[in-house]
């Protein structure tokens, strides 16, 4: 029987999204006591039940199309908390962290305090769970709150302009970029050398959007915490590492790309698959899990899409890896690959992929999705107090973002060892 979905009110939000806050506090309890696997265990199917009742009964677009990206976050971080549960579940050693003593026995008062860190926490930092996850060390160490916070204000409001002037760049291609019923990158009316190459400007601007946009989201997030839950700035260091320096298809997933999700993602794809088709099953489940994630999230808009385009980027994306494996070993042993024809084959590689993925987005309509909270439209404020009457913004933009991003990539390039 189908279920319509409801404007979620605040009742239902303590009713049915709190039960599942609560379940996941309770697991992230557990996990930290010795001898607690068999209730662990019993308790996990709570949270998944819990989760897809919540994303079955509530439609936070409340019916407005332009808001149907609730939905995704929402989706998104259900399943996030699906799969970090039943991790939690499945731990035969307990999570420790680095506020308890050698012995490695957490207290259960302790353990009620650190399951709080531990829910806000995706990298694991400053837990024993973290081993093998890269984390990008800053240029300057901050150990102070204050200092922290003033260095990271200024980068919020950068990233914020950024991750909107991107966007509105990118709607100037089409007027339906900029609304719910969205539209292809591919211009039909264009010569076909011409069509392809308007994808790929699109394509290259909305890598750059993504990119300000997890950067302006990570350091408001990181304030807020730093700043009200007294998290350390040490937890928090880059969230990437000049992911357009990659040489290789490893480096960039595993190294300079955000890794945020890697623990969840290897854990519940790499290891499983890993056990049955060793290494090389382990890099494909890993890829796997995550685009399985990825067709979730863009899913829950509701406005349908290509499976294969949106999770077949990511799965591809492991056998691009694969490959780089087995050029190290087979093809030409000992040498990696790397330096500027790594380069080329890397963005190669994510480019003819990458792109149908792009017009699944723009389809859906996720460009018309709110950047900034309230709609506020900080870039085509500023232009239009700077620009005399009659310009168009959309030519301007788009000449301000190729033209800074453009001879910075061209650059960095020369940085390549």
């Amino acid at each position: 029987m189908l279920i319509d979905k409801t404007c979620p009110t605040g009742r239902d939000i303590i009713v049915h999204v709190l039960p599942i806050l609560a379940a996941q506090y309770v697991m992230g309890v557990l996990v930290q006591l010795r001898n607690t696997a068999l209730l662990r265990i019993a308790l996990l199917p709570i949270v998944p039940w819990l989760a897809w009742r919540a994303f079955s009964l509530f439609d936070f677009s409340c019916g407005d199309h332009e808001k149907a990206q609730g939905n995704s976050l929402f989706a998104s971080h259900l399943a996030t908390m699906c799969m970090r549960t039943s991790i939690w579940a499945m731990v035969q050693e307990p999570y420790v962290r680095d506020n308890i003593s050698k012995d490695g026995s957490t207290s259960v008062p302790m353990a009620f305090w650190n399951a709080w860190d531990l829910l806000l926490s995706s990298r694991g930092i400053g837990w024993n769970w973290s081993r093998g996850i890269p984390v990008t060390r800053p240029s300057n160490e901050i150990k102070s709150k204050t200092q922290f916070l003033i260095y990271a204000a200024p980068r919020v409001v950068l990233y914020g302009l950024a991750f909107d002037a991107f966007t509105e760049a990118i709607r100037s291609f089409s007027p339906n970029f900029s609304s719910w019923r969205g539209d292809t990158i591919f211009d039909p009316s264009l010569p076909v050398i011409s069509r392809y190459l308007r994808a790929l400007e699109i394509s290259y601007l909305t890598v750059w959007m993504a990119y300000f946009a997890m950067q302006w989201g990570y350091c408001s997030l990181a304030m807020l915490l730093v700043s009200i839950f007294r998290q350390h700035p040490s937890q928090w260091p880059p969230l990437f590492d000049k992911p357009w320096l990659s040489t290789s298809l490893s480096e960039l997933w595993g190294q300079r790309w955000h890794q945020m999700l890697r623990f969840i993602f290897a854990s519940c794809g790499g290891i499983p698959f890993a056990y049955l088709f060793g290494r090389s099953g382990g890099i494909l489940g890993t890829f796997l899990m995550s685009g399985i994630f990825h067709v979730i999230e863009f899913r829950a808009v509701g406005r349908g899409g290509s499976v294969m385009a949106v999770g077949g980027f990511f799965v591809i994306n492991g056998v691009g890896v694969l490959l780089e494996r087995a050029w190290s070993q087979k093809v030409s042993p000992g040498r990696r690959v790397r330096g500027i024809w790594g380069w080329i084959w890397t963005f190669s590689w994510m480019a003819l992929w990458g792109i149908p993925l792009i017009d699944q987005w723009a389809r859906a309509g996720r460009f018309a999705a709110d950047t900034l909270p309230g709609g506020f439209r900080p870039t085509m404020v500023l232009l239009s107090l700077v620009l005399p009457q009659g310009v168009d913004k959309g030519v301007v933009l788009k000449c301000l973002c190729f033209g800074t991003s453009l001879p910075f990539l061209v650059y960095s390039l020369f940085t390549l060892s």
